[in-house]
């Protein structure tokens, strides 16, 4: 006959018997489908999240590029201008790199 279980086995062996009911079911595939379910479900509002960001970046990325286009145009007639240009570009070029993660985050995800 087995022994019963320790206080400490209790406490860190997983509820099947909830599992079971949350499932609605008594057979171990279902609570299984059960929680990879949820966790997709996870990724893939993480990948939503991603995206979401992605796109944003997207679209600052363009409005910077924008910027740098008219800025370049007026610089020659401000002393200060080409210090606003090149703090610009450095941020512009910064947001590229983390863009191109994002995606390949994303990638990695699907």
């Amino acid at each position: 006959m087995a022994s019963p279980p320790t206080p400490y086995a209790a406490a860190s062996t997983p509820k099947f018997q909830q599992l079971k009911q949350i499932a609605e079911s008594d057979d171990l595939d279902d609570v299984f489908l059960l929680l990879f379910s949820q966790q997709y479900t996870e990724i893939d509002g993480l990948i939503m999240l991603l995206g979401q960001k992605r796109d944003h970046l997207a679209k600052e990325i363009r409005r910077l590029e924008k910027l740098i286009e008219e800025g370049e145009r007026f610089c020659p007639f401000h002393d200060e201008g080409a210090d606003g240009l090149r703090f610009m570009k450095e941020t512009l070029a910064t947001n590229k790199k983390i863009l191109a993660g994002l995606i390949g985050l994303m990638d990695l995800a699907h």
